[in-house]
């Protein structure tokens, strides 16, 4: 049974900030499925003796290590080579495997390439792993008690062959499984959220990890459901006004809506579609979301959402007045049952005394009352932007989930919201 993995994700593209490394963490959930802990996730360039160091490395303390990339055609695909001589192995050119990648290019570009035969040869004694939606063979080598895999760089081969191919392989030799759910939390530091549950988790798996823009979530591990249940109510009676729940943000506030049959619609001017963008990542989210109006001049406040002339013109588009008839100008265009809008300075220009730049107003109409509150965010424009999205997407969550004035009381009295 394989306890400890180590990852190797090879390419100068990585190295160099060019491309972003989504097979390692793919990998890492799926192993953490059957019982396997990863050691280290290594990004390495394309240097021989680099990708061996590596390996090297990565043998004297794990017993199970999975290459990605460096199985193309190309003079700076070298994990074929730097496993084999690591290992003092040698490589051998399957005739097979050949007739597979040119019967795959024949479709693609109708002719032979000679490039392509340096993509045939196999590890001395290694099972090929077939590439159904690429051209590079995937390569499994069995050591004395470990066992190293070679897959593919790219996310949609690698992902595919792991899945099909590899994981099966270690659920069947796992008698190991662990039980995993991670808690989040909004407008939180990770050192005051630490201060106060550090008592509950002191003998679990756990780690923390600030959810950008948003607050700490929590990873714990057990070996069986029922531990879960008494360090959940504890974890979340220290801080129930800030729970989000077992999920991200937005994929928590997609489930509130959909058990309610709710459905919501966002009025953007400074987050520029961004609160839109971050939710819609969630797959179904059409059940919920109707769309959004991203309204960043005046002229289009005026002609879609209706937003009156003299309101622009004496309080500004960033103001009070100016969100809640937005708010209202959604509704009017959509019948949503929560319509938010957003007005704001995302700087670095724009600001003054009485609105610095980070000064954002929302408003929101939800069961027939609008709501307004006015926030001023830290950070450049992007910050800004995102802070504001995150913002909106929690104060949806928490009037959705309590469909009470409790859930609004941080967007002030009764003075901040009409009967519409």
């Amino acid at each position: 049974m394989y306890k400890k993995a180590s990852i190797i994700a090879t390419g100068s593209e990585l190295t160099e900030g060019i491309i972003i490394d989504r097979n390692a963490n793919y990998i890492v959930q799926k192993l953490k499925e059957v019982g396997i802990e990863t050691l280290k996730i290594i990004e390495v360039k394309d240097d021989l003796e680099l990708i061996k160091n590596s390996i090297d490395d990565s043998l004297n303390i794990s017993d199970i290590i999975i290459l990605t990339g460096g199985l193309g055609p190309t003079k700076d695909d070298l994990t074929v080579r730097a496993v084999a001589e690591v290992l003092n192995l040698d490589i051998i050119f399957d005739e097979a495997v050949y007739k597979y990648i040119e019967q795959y290019y024949n479709k693609k570009v109708s002719k032979s390439l000679d490039i392509l035969k340096k993509q045939a040869y196999v590890i001395e004694g290694a099972k090929v792993i077939p590439n159904l939606r690429g051209s590079a063979p995937g390569q499994k080598i069995e050591l004395d008690k470990k066992v190293i895999y070679l897959l593919p760089g790219p996310f949609r081969e690698a992902s595919y062959m792991f899945d099909h191919f590899i994981l099966p392989e270690l659920k069947d030799g796992s008698s190991i499984k662990k039980y995993e759910y991670t808690l989040y939390f909004y407008g939180l530091t990770e050192a005051e959220f630490m201060e106060n549950i550090s008592k509950y988790v002191n003998n679990i798996d756990y780690s923390t990890k600030i959810e950008e823009y948003i607050g700490p979530s929590i990873r714990l591990r057990f070996d069986n459901k029922e531990e879960f249940d008494n360090v959940y109510e504890a974890i979340v009676k220290e801080f129930p006004d800030n729970y989000i729940g077992l999920n991200s943000l937005e994929v928590t506030l997609f489930q509130e809506l959909l058990e309610r049959n709710y459905r919501i619609s966002f009025a953007e001017s400074c987050t520029g579609g961004m609160i839109s963008d971050i939710f819609v990542s969630v797959p179904g989210v059409s059940k919920v979301f109707l769309g959004s109006v991203v309204s960043y001049s005046n002229e289009l406040k005026q002609k879609i959402l209706k937003v009156k002339k003299q309101t622009l013109e004496k309080y500004g588009a960033v103001s009070t007045e100016t969100v809640l008839e937005m708010a209202k100008g959604l509704y009017d265009l959509t019948g949503s049952d929560l319509c938010i809008s957003v007005s704001g300075i995302a700087g670095p220009d724009g600001g003054s005394n009485e609105k610095p730049v980070g000064t954002v107003y929302f408003a929101m109409l939800f069961q027939g009352r609008l709501f307004s509150i006015k926030k001023v965010f830290d950070g450049d424009r992007e910050d800004i932007r995102k802070r504001a999205s995150y913002y909106a997407l929690w104060s949806a969550l928490k009037v959705v989930r309590n469909q009470a004035d409790k859930s609004i009381k941080e967007w002030g009295n009764l003075s901040n919201y009409l009967s519409y």
